[in-house]
């Protein structure tokens, strides 16, 4: 087997890498996938954003969570900046189901950080699943400050933020 994590100097840890994503692929045709969209709110100081967002979630069949990513475009006055999460969630519950989520997160302004959150998910029909999202962002960055006499000092610095959402989303393959 091609060695596709070169970065990765453990063997043991590079097999078990490659033993889960042989498991994940070998066993895609038994899975579930579903797909929506939502609409949400960050409440900031000064200034409010509200953002677009895709979702789509990989759910082995009958398990207890599920692999996410919600890809979003924040909107401000004068900018966008989109943003990748990506997070594991455990359900919690079969039609109403409380599912606290955790993960990680990259932005194009340079951010990057860890989110917590606690979506609400309502199933209708065994098709559609209306939702609800609270998550908190924790964003890290870097700041760059000229020094007094020549050169510059780099301060790595860190803020917190919650986003609400509300959308919608279908179950493409079950």
């Amino acid at each position: 087997m091609k060695n596709i994590f070169p970065r990765i100097r453990n063997s043991k840890l590079k097999i078990l890498f490659e033993l889960i994503l042989f498991s994940l692929t070998f066993h895609a045709h038994s899975q579930e996938f579903n797909a929506g969209l939502n609409l949400g709110y960050l409440p900031c100081q000064g200034s409010n954003y509200y953002f677009v967002s895709g979702n789509f979630e990989f759910r082995p069949k009958h398990a207890y969570f599920s692999f996410n990513t919600d890809p979003f475009v924040l909107f401000d006055k004068t900018y966008a900046t989109f943003t990748e999460p990506i997070y594991l969630k455990l359900i919690i519950g079969n039609k109403l189901r409380i599912c606290p989520s955790a993960g990680g997160f990259v932005r194009t302004s340079g951010n990057y950080g860890w989110l917590l959150g606690l979506h609400v998910e309502y199933l209708i029909k065994h098709k559609f699943i209306l939702f609800s999202k609270n998550e908190l962002y924790a964003d890290h960055w870097k700041d760059t400050w000229p020094d007094h006499f020549g050169g510059s000092t780099v301060y790595i610095n860190q803020g917190r933020s919650l986003l609400f959402s509300v959308g919608v989303k279908m179950m493409l393959k079950k």
